[in-house]
């Protein structure tokens, strides 16, 4: 019987799980190197992080690359996804109760039931990727679809689960928070890049081990198309006075409020207008999203931009390794710009306070449980207020990325650093360092692995490999937290699709 009410208290919460995610763009290369990769990226993937290498790997690279169904990334993370506590804890045939229940979720949340943990999604396609290089100048077309979730509950949410509904627990009011987002758009990306003259590059070319200097700047504007947005934020105190036997034993008091768009702001407005009529009226039978609104949401501009610097060098202590050593140098400020969702915007909200009697009065046990269970979903927490809303407009995940990467033969290695303008989920403005290497194994077989260090989380280690031959490449790369008691676990996935040169 306690497990029905708990569903019914999460019921809310299950309408979406997401959560903003680490917003850095990866190709297979970037990633198994670390997650970096300004200096390194190239070819189309250089719109989204760093457009001037659209100019970069001319003695390598053939200068045409077109991308079918060119990437897809996908990472996972957040204080929530606590490795540790589960390993501790749910995998080894504990009886959760007792003083090991309060143990697992003081090292899941903390001492205090306010304290709150996260979990962020992103998945990054591109669908389509072209670049085209020349002497002096390259230009590309890409386009990415990306989404961002993201979750957030407090200690009081997940007690509420694990004690059930327990009056010795609950018998002062706990806070239950639930907050969620979801925010799906497109880019279509136009990069340009150039070579830049360079004053006194006669004279810097004759300083030692210099052979020869490039400087090539570009950028790539981006127009958003809106895809999907959706936001809850559920605000809420429970309190459990006595058992179940007596009656008005659980109060539950409650404000929420959801910001929709498009014919999901519709179809709930219709309810709400029908119920004015019809109190009877059911939830279920006014929500039938097709997703035929999907692109037309809403829209924004952004732009990626960046600068690398390429010298030619012979470092004698690397001429064993090689006599091909580039040394490269570039910044970059990426994902710059906004979008904002303006069709048909509107708030639904909702505040009361839910007092149950466990009195099942003449109805049969069954009858009576059904009936609240439908009385909750339309009466008491389906119960809302339909308002137009402005528009919302989101900043992108925007970050400053600078770093350096040393190209001796089969081997790069590279180092970067990195700082968000924003605190948006694990984009932060702490600064992340990540570092990596690839070596090319009879010059096709790409090993590639690296660490990052920030990002709120213990250390990352990355690794990826695949085949990459001078027409052709399919590769694969991940990376993964060490140790998920500091700030939670991430996990990242990238596979580069078809990628053909010529």
């Amino acid at each position: 019987m306690k497990r029905i009410f708990i569903l019914v208290f999460l019921l809310i919460s299950a309408v979406q799980t997401n959560s903003w995610a680490q917003n850095r763009h990866y190709n297979t290369m970037t990633l198994g190197m670390g997650g970096g990769g300004v200096a390194v990226i190239d070819g189309y993937h250089a719109n989204f992080l760093n457009p001037a290498n659209l100019m970069i790997n001319k003695d390598r690279v053939p200068s045409h690359q077109v991308g079918i169904f060119g990437g897809f990334g996908l990472h996972a993370g957040g204080s929530l996804l606590n490795v540790g506590v589960y390993n501790d804890y749910l995998t080894k045939g504990l009886t959760i109760e007792g003083q090991t229940r309060e143990d697992m979720l003081d090292a899941w949340f903390g001492s205090s039931s306010s304290n709150t943990r996260d979990i962020g999604f992103t998945n990054d396609i591109v669908p389509f990727g072209f670049s085209k290089r020349t002497s002096k100048a390259a230009f590309s077309l890409a386009t990415r679809v990306r989404t961002i979730q993201d979750f957030t509950l407090n200690k009081g949410a997940a007690e509420v689960y694990f004690y059930g509904l327990d009056s010795d627990k609950f018998s002062d009011p706990v806070p239950f928070n639930i907050n969620s987002r979801t925010l799906s758009f497109a880019e279509i990306s136009i990069g340009y890049a150039m070579a830049l003259p360079i004053p006194l590059e006669g004279l810097i070319e004759k300083l030692p081990f210099i052979n020869e200097i490039d400087l090539y700047a570009g950028i790539a504007p981006k127009f958003l198309i809106g895809l999907q947005s959706f936001e809850m934020d559920f605000q809420s105190t429970l309190e459990v006075n006595s058992p179940l036997e007596v009656g008005n034993t659980i109060n539950h008091d409650f404000a929420y409020t959801i910001y929709s768009y498009g014919d999901i702001s519709t179809q709930l407005n219709n309810f709400v207008q029908a119920k004015e009529n019809n109190p009877d009226a059911v939830l279920d039978d006014y929500l039938d999203y097709s997703g035929s609104d999907i692109g037309s949401l809403g829209s924004g501009f952004g732009y990626d931009l960046g600068v690398t610097l390429d010298l030619d060098v012979s470092l004698p202590i690397l001429s064993v390794l090689s006599e091909e050593q580039h040394l490269r140098i570039s910044a970059a400020l990426s994902d710059m710009g906004s979008i904002s969702y303006d069709s048909n915007p509107r708030t639904f909200s909702a505040s009361s306070t839910f007092s149950f009697d466990a009195d099942a009065g003449g109805d049969e046990v069954g009858d009576f449980y059904d009936n609240l269970s439908d009385s909750l979903s339309n009466d008491i927490y389906g119960d809302f207020n339909s308002n137009s809303a402005s528009a919302r407009t989101y900043d992108l995940l925007s970050t400053f990325n600078f770093g350096a990467a040393l190209v001796v033969g089969k081997l790069t290695a590279s180092i970067d650093i990195s700082k968000g303008f924003n605190d948006l989920g694990s984009n932060t403005k702490n600064s992340v360092m990540t570092a990596g290497a690839e070596y090319r194994l009879f010059d096709f077989i790409p090993i590639r692995f690296g660490t990052r260090l920030g990002a709120g989380t213990a250390a990352a280690y990355s690794f990826g490999t695949g085949i990459d031959i001078k027409n052709l490449e399919l590769s694969i790369s991940g990376m993964a937290v060490n140790d998920a008691s500091v700030g939670g676990t991430s996990a990242t996935v990238a596979m580069s699709g078809l990628v053909l040169r010529f």
